[in-house]
């Protein structure tokens, strides 16, 4: 999909003083939505709802929390719905047409004269840190990982994001199974003894490694296996962090390969978007962490839990080989949350419409 922003609604585009923007920054757990001013963009209110992941929990309780958050946030704001000129939306699980469709008809049902922006959330993660401008690259590392990229006049570039069974790398799910590998490798004597094993044993609450398969794959009893959920999996991640800072250099190992995947993540969404294949383009010859990818200005933004911490082994790591490999960029982290910069971007699309060219 190339995006999913589509203007609905009747509503002219004439200002007034009670105008607003609301920006919703829909979740797998929960939803929160942002009012803002359409002019001068002060914030005004705020709610929040459980999951809009339909995926997950179905389109009636999806529709139901969408709802709620708009209706909680435009209470605080002292609005009614009459007063919204521009709905944003970033939704989790928002990846095909179809999908668009599906909120946009859901946005008209609730504000029907607003116009409606409808977006994955990973467009939102990028304007958290650009203040609502939809232009640069976010790279997102938490549970799992995506790269989005977006420029004026250029299509829309979307690396990772595939899962854990397709090649996600570079989060918390992936450092966790690293994790695991450690433990069964070091049993095995494939690898090094590492205190992860302990560490691993304790966290899970099993006296043995061997007792880690029914935790992998079940016990027989038919219910699901602990290491089935990807969260489960990515709560083995603060162990490895634990880890390295305990001296131990397989956690380090497995902490630098997470960098070197965030890196690439970014560095493919940013050679894509300067018309390059991606960040092995054979033209640039060589390619490595000294290698650069692309010499423009642009905005990079680092987001998602694993980032988090800019202090951290991870956090430094990926600023440092992204200083080389995109000298030129700017690396920032989110200004706000995904709700507001939602709402920002309903207001940034309304006034390109609405002031003079």
């Amino acid at each position: 999909r190339t995006g999913g922003r589509g203007w609905r609604g009747r509503r002219s585009l004439t200002m007034g003083e009670n105008d607003v923007c609301i920006g919703v920054d829909g979740g797998g757990t929960k939803t929160t939505a942002v009012v803002i001013a359409s002019a001068g963009g002060d914030v005004l209110g705020q709610g929040g709802s459980g999951s809009t992941n339909k995926n997950s929990v179905g389109e009636a309780v999806a529709t139901s929390s969408f709802k709620s958050a708009i209706a909680d946030a435009l209470k605080a704001a002292g609005r009614t719905v009459e007063d919204v000129v521009c709905l944003a939306v970033g939704m989790s699980g928002c990846d095909t047409d179809a999908d668009v469709v599906l909120w946009r008809g859901i946005c008209e049902s609730v504000a029907p004269n607003a116009r409606a922006i409808v977006e994955n959330d990973a467009v939102m993660a990028l304007c958290s840190g650009t203040g609502g401008v939809l232009e640069g690259v976010v790279v997102i590392s938490g549970t799992g990982s995506i790269a989005f990229g977006a420029a004026p006049g250029r299509p829309r570039v979307r690396v990772g994001g595939w899962g854990a069974k397709l090649g996600d790398a570079g989060n918390g799910c992936s450092i966790g199974q690293a994790a695991l590998n450690a433990v069964t490798f070091a049993s095995d004597g494939r690898g090094p003894p590492t205190p992860l094993t302990r560490l691993v044993l304790d966290f899970c609450k099993v006296a043995t490694e061997e007792e880690l398969l029914g935790l992998s794959y079940g016990d027989g009893s038919g219910a699901p296996a602990r290491f089935s959920s990807w969260d489960e999996v990515a709560a083995l991640a603060p162990l490895v962090v634990a880890a390295q800072q305990g001296g131990c250099k397989v956690a380090e190992g497995i902490l630098e390969e997470a960098v070197g995947a965030i890196c690439l993540l970014a560095e493919t969404a940013a050679g894509r978007l300067d018309g390059r294949p991606g960040a092995h383009d054979p033209a640039l010859g060589t390619t490595g962490p000294a290698s650069v990818v692309s010499s423009e200005a642009i905005t990079v933004v680092l987001s998602g839990g694993v980032l988090s911490q800019e202090d951290s082994f991870i956090s430094r790591g990926v600023v440092a080989r992204l200083s080389k490999t995109l000298p030129k960029a700017k690396l920032t982290r989110p200004l706000m949350v995904p709700a507001e910069a939602a709402a920002r971007l309903a207001a940034c699309e309304l006034a390109s419409k609405t002031l003079p060219k």
